[in-house]
């Protein structure tokens, strides 16, 4: 994607400005463009029509980048504790960080309840690294809240990918095998031997590791023999299995029913992914070249055999953390690495994050944050975790709700965020939150830190012109700039 494919046309901005969501600093601000023009008098490293010059030659602009991509964001203090190492050891600094595990939510069954308190931890945490893959997993493996209504899955599945995420390949395919989250999602609770279930042996091979053409139908068929049998089984806090109330008829005795539900989550009850052995099918399947009575750890190890799998992944981190399209070489020695390191995550993300290509001029703000990217990154600029809930409601006209994604192949990627829809939305989230009030940072000082010092003339106009913080803030917010990593 070049940077000039984010244009919006003065057709759609005046649009926009009529409907009155953003009035008239807004009008200015959606007429930004991010091509170059007779007015511009800087050289462009991020499109063909140019846009801006590249800071990354300058050390302390690599450490935003990386920072920016390795995590959401940043506050004035952490952006000059990270400038104050060299580069190799600050990424080896944040792909090593491990995770803050917060409390839990109040309500851990609610998706909306969840996500709140996931925006907040991701504004706050110090080890920005972990949520970062986190999210990007989120986005790969995935999963909604439609079918886990009033169990805690969701909540589940977000401290598996928080702990695992950034860990071996292998144990985090066959945990999510085995994530209440997953198998509800895609009916791996339903699957027996007398009737196996193939929708998560179909996606898993391809959505989630190895892609289209990589398998065969047959390949489906004797993945999904080879998954049956699995079910979901709450336990207690020593691990011991716990028996859920029945579920009657009638309207009092359904809430009598998610009421005692309610008690025993309270109480400490969580659920795990098991095999029923009556459930499975004990035959002989071939599965991927492999024959033999497989199970779930053979599927995985089955997949994670193929060149195609480090192949999909390294070539869905790249596009994910460092560059919008990624070359066969880019994706082959990546992919190479993350092989050779037995599948070790912090191996090929040291190895993208160090390569030339993610340093390159050309691929300075080549990159569309996403909209909880976006929220996320302006709860950080601005000191504000507080405000999760905003950001929550602003998913849905975004288009980004976490743990509700589009289809099962997840998010779109940079361009596939962009429309004058998503783009007012965007506005209207910075209007909010730059209007509800109390201190704001210095707007003049993060133009430098947050924005490297590095703005068209656009922006630059918008700014000088406005008379207030929470008027520099909107601009900085609104700008393309700030949208871009």
């Amino acid at each position: 994607m070049s940077a000039t494919s984010l244009r919006l046309s003065r057709r759609q901005a005046l649009g926009l400005a009529a409907g009155g969501a953003v009035g008239a600093a807004g009008l200015r601000l959606v007429t930004l463009h991010l091509g170059g023009s007779s007015a511009s008098t800087v050289a462009s490293a991020a499109g063909s029509a140019g846009a801006w010059s590249s800071p990354l030659g300058d050390s302390r602009a690599q450490a935003a980048h990386l920072l920016r991509r390795a995590g959401f964001g940043y506050s004035d203090a952490e952006l000059d504790s990270a400038a104050s190492l060299g580069y190799d050891d600050l990424v080896a600094k944040l792909v090593n960080q491990q995770p803050d595990v917060p409390a839990p939510p109040t309500d851990t069954v609610t998706y909306t309840a969840v996500s709140q308190w996931w925006y907040q931890h991701m504004a706050s945490t110090q080890a920005q690294f972990p949520e970062r893959m986190l999210l990007f997993w989120h986005g790969v493996l995935t999963s909604d809240f439609r079918k886990t209504n009033r169990f805690p899955y969701i909540y589940q599945q977000n401290q598996l990918y928080r702990r695992a995420g950034a860990g071996d390949l292998r144990t985090l395919l066959l945990e999510t095998t085995y994530d209440p989250a997953m198998m509800r999602y895609l009916d791996l609770d339903q699957s027996t031997v007398k009737a196996p279930n193939e929708n998560y042996s179909r996606e898993l091979m391809e959505l989630f590791t190895l892609g289209v053409g990589n398998y065969t139908e047959t390949d489906v068929r004797e993945g999904a023999r080879a998954l049956s049998g699995l079910r979901i089984q709450p336990i207690d806090k020593a691990g011991a299995p716990v028996q859920l109330p029945k579920r009657g008829t009638g309207v009092n005795a359904i809430q009598d029913y998610y009421k005692a539900l309610q008690d025993l989550i309270n109480s400490g009850v969580t659920f795990r992914g098991v095999l029923m052995p009556r459930a499975h099918d004990n035959g002989t399947k071939t599965y991927l070249g492999r024959s033999g009575n497989l199970g779930a750890a053979d599927v995985i190890d089955a997949i994670l055999a193929k060149d195609a799998c480090a192949n999909f992944i390294a070539n869905k981190a790249l596009l994910y953390f460092s560059v919008p399209n990624p070359s066969n070489d880019y994706v082959s020695r990546i992919a190479t690495t993350f092989r050779n390191s037995k599948y070790d995550t912090k191996a090929m993300m040291t190895a993208i994050f160090r390569s030339d290509e993610f340093k390159a001029a050309a691929n300075y703000r080549s990159l569309v944050r996403s909209p909880a990217d976006f929220a996320v990154a302006t709860m950080r600029a601005l000191g504000q975790p507080d405000i999760a809930k905003m950001a929550v409601a602003a998913g849905s006209t975004m288009d980004q709700i976490l743990y509700d994604p589009p289809t099962v192949g997840g998010w779109p990627v940079n361009g596939g965020w962009i429309s004058s829809g998503t783009w007012l939305a965007r506005m209207n989230f910075a209007h909010a939150v730059v209007n509800r009030g109390g201190t704001l940072p210095d707007p003049v000082k993060a133009v430098h830190n947050q924005l490297d010092g590095v703005v068209g003339a656009d922006t630059a106009s918008v700014f000088n012109g406005s008379q207030t913080a929470s008027d520099r803030w909107f601009a900085i917010l609104g700008s393309p700039e700030f949208h871009l990593k």
